[in-house]
């Protein structure tokens, strides 16, 4: 599936992934809240949308690992913060961070995926220069 076909802008906020059925918000916490978080802290991010209703929606959720996983592609580019390049659709709003938490996670520690080089490493969750990028599932029609 090519990326044209895969990644959707829905024009509201998220980008639909035709693939897996989740709905990615463009902005990631850092963008929306103007902060790096801890792994709790993104927990506490994710749960303060629903309170708001974040773009109208009140099901945010922190991603899977094997979901988020899925957004890296070598062959997409989009400049993040600092101009670091990564490696997703250009559909995502630029200046964003280079990766976000994921779950599973532990007492100690939790998954982060960098977008730079798709790797998923085992950070502790007091990392404080972590983000997080919100998802929902797509709604059937």
């Amino acid at each position: 599936m090519s990326e044209q076909l895969r990644f959707v802008d829905n024009g509201d906020g998220t980008i639909q992934d035709n693939e897996t059925g989740l709905a990615w918000a463009k902005k990631d916490s850092f963008q929306i809240a103007g902060d790096w978080v801890n792994f709790q802290e993104a927990l506490s991010f994710i749960d303060e949308l629903n309170k708001k209703d974040y773009m109208g929606f009140h099901d945010w959720r922190m991603p899977e690992r094997e979901e988020i996983e899925k957004l890296y592609d070598p062959n997409l580019t989009l400049n993040a913060r600092s101009n670091k390049e990564i490696h997703i659709s250009e559909l995502f709003e630029p200046g964003c961070g280079i990766g976000s938490w994921c779950l599973p996670f532990d007492q100690q520690a939790a998954f982060f995926i960098e977008f730079q080089n798709g790797m998923a490493q085992h950070f502790d969750q007091d990392f404080s220069q972590g983000y997080v990028r919100p998802v929902r599932l797509w709604p059937d029609d």
